[in-house]
C-alpha cells in the first residue's frame, strides 16, 4: 500500500445502481480515488471516475473477450489498492478475470443469491467469484451463514456490514416538510399514508400489498396507499418483466372500485433523496418480501419516523433484535397485513426509538469508516 492516507479503489459495479452511486460518493468524499468499472453505461457519478466496458451491442462472446482485456488495461492504469465487487452477477463474472496484485472484496447482493438458489450454473459462478475474494461483506448474519453453508466461505473471510442510512439523509431530516411533500404528490393532508417502500415487483409482493390495503381500507377511510413503480431495470427482458408485473398491480388497483382513488402509483423514477422525502411524509412503511438481506430502505423508513411492518424474515428479525421497532407479520401475508393496516399508525414512542437506533447503530458515516478500516487491514496483509 502506498505511504499515504488515501487509497485507490476500483468498484466493479453497475453504474446505474443507486447503491453504486452511494458507495462511490461516500468513498470519494472520504478522500479516496474511486474508479467505477461498469459493464453497462450509467449516469455520471460525482467524485468518481466512470469506466464502461466496451462492446455494447456486439456478440456476447466477443464482448466478454473485449471486457477482459479492457479490465486488465484499467487495472494497469489505476493500480488499485482495493478492488471491491458489488453484485455477484455480471460484475462478479467480470471480476473473475482480474489479474492478481490487489486486495479483493465482494458484496453479494440479495438478487444474485436468490437467483443462485434456483440455478446450478449461477450457483457455480457465484461460488467461484466468492472463492477469489479476500473478504466477503454480506449485510446480515443470515446471509453470512448461507455463504458459509452453501458456498464454503470461511467465517474468517466474512464480515457482516450493514449499509446503514446515508449521512446526507440524517442531516436532511429536519428540513423536510411532510406537508409540502404530500401536497406535491396530491396526497391528502389528513390521510394515514401507507408507503410500499420497495420498487414494484413480484419479489417485493407489491400486488399483495395492494390487496391487503383494499381489505383494510374499507374499514378505515383515512388510509391512503403509495406504491413506488418508477424503477427502470437494466436490459429489455427485465424491463418486460417489470412492465408485466406493474400491469398486474394496476389491475389490482382498478379492481378496488371506489377505493382506487386512495391508491397512488408513482411511476416516475425517484432519487434516493426523493424516496426518503416520501418516507418522511408517510405514517406506515411496508416491506413484505419472502426473502431479503438487511434492507437499507427499511432503515431509512425507520429514520423517517414511519410505523414499520415487515415480513417475518431472519434479517428482519436481526434488525428487531438489534433495536428496531417494527411489526413482524406471518403468512398468509395478505390477511395478516390487512389486519395490521386496520389499526397501524405512527406513534411518538416507536418513532423516537427508531431514530435513536439509527443514529446509534446505523449511521452511514460510521459504516464508511468501518469499510475503510477493513480496506486498510487488507492492504497491510
Amino acid at each position: 500500500m502506498p505511504d499515504r492516507d488515501s487509497l485507490a479503489i476500483v468498484l466493479i459495479a453497475p453504474a446505474a445502481s443507486v447503491h453504486t452511486a452511494r458507495w462511490s460518493a461516500a468513498l470519494a468524499d472520504a478522500g479516496h480515488r474511486v474508479v467505477v468499472a461498469s459493464g453497462q453505461q450509467g449516469p455520471e457519478l460525482p467524485g468518481a471516475e466512470l469506466r464502461v466496458a466496451p462492446g455494447a451491442g456486439t456478440w456476447p462472446g466477443r464482448r466478454a473477450a473485449m471486457a477482459v482485456s479492457w479490465l486488465w488495461r484499467l487495472m494497469r492504469d489505476v493500480r488499485p489498492d482495493i478492488v471491491h465487487v458489488h453484485s455477484a452477477g455480471v460484475h462478479g463474472v467480470l471480476a473473475m478475470s482480474l489479474p492478481g496484485g490487489s486486495a479483493r472484496v465482494m458484496t453479494p447482493w440479495g438478487s444474485e443469491l436468490r437467483a443462485a438458489r434456483h440455478s446450478a450454473l449461477r450457483a457455480a459462478t457465484l461460488r467461484l467469484a466468492l472463492r477469489r475474494a479476500d473478504l466477503v461483506l454480506p449485510t446480515s448474519a443470515e446471509v453470512a451463514a448461507e455463504l458459509a453453508d452453501r458456498y464454503g466461505v470461511p467465517p474468517a473471510r466474512t464480515r457482516v456490514l450493514s449499509w446503514g442510512v446515508p449521512a446526507s439523509m440524517i442531516s436532511a431530516l429536519p428540513r423536510i416538510s411532510a406537508a409540502a411533500v404530500r401536497a406535491e404528490y396530491g396526497i391528502p393532508a389528513d390521510a394515514t399514508v401507507v408507503l410500499s417502500i420497495r420498487s414494484a415487483s413480484a419479489i417485493y409482493r407489491t400486488r399483495e400489498i395492494v390487496s391487503a390495503f383494499v381489505l383494510a381500507a374499507g374499514d378505515r377511510p383515512d388510509l391512503f396507499l403509495v406504491v413506488l413503480a418508477g424503477h427502470q431495470p437494466d436490459g429489455a427482458s427485465a424491463q418486460r418483466t417489470k412492465d408485466g408485473y406493474l400491469n398486474l398491480v394496476r389491475a389490482a388497483r382498478a379492481a378496488a372500485g371506489g377505493l382506487q382513488d386512495r391508491i397512488l402509483i408513482v411511476d416516475r423514477a425517484l432519487s434516493p433523496d426523493q424516496t426518503f422525502e416520501l418516507m418522511r411524509a408517510s405514517d406506515v412503511a411496508v416491506s413484505i418480501p419472502a426473502d431479503d438481506q438487511r434492507s437499507s430502505s427499511v432503515l431509512e423508513s425507520a429514520l423517517a419516523g414511519c410505523h414499520i411492518i415487515l415480513s417475518d424474515l431472519g434479517p428482519y428479525q436481526e434488525m428487531v433484535s438489534d433495536g428496531l421497532a417494527a411489526d413482524l407479520i406471518a403468512e398468509p401475508i395478505v390477511r395478516t397485513l390487512a389486519q395490521h393496516l386496520r389499526t397501524a399508525s405512527a406513534d411518538e414512542v416507536s418513532r423516537r426509538e427508531n431514530r435513536e437506533f439509527i443514529l446509534a447503530h446505523e449511521n452511514g458515516a460510521d459504516k464508511v469508516t468501518a469499510l475503510e478500516e477493513m480496506y486498510r487491514h487488507l492492504c497491510l496483509r
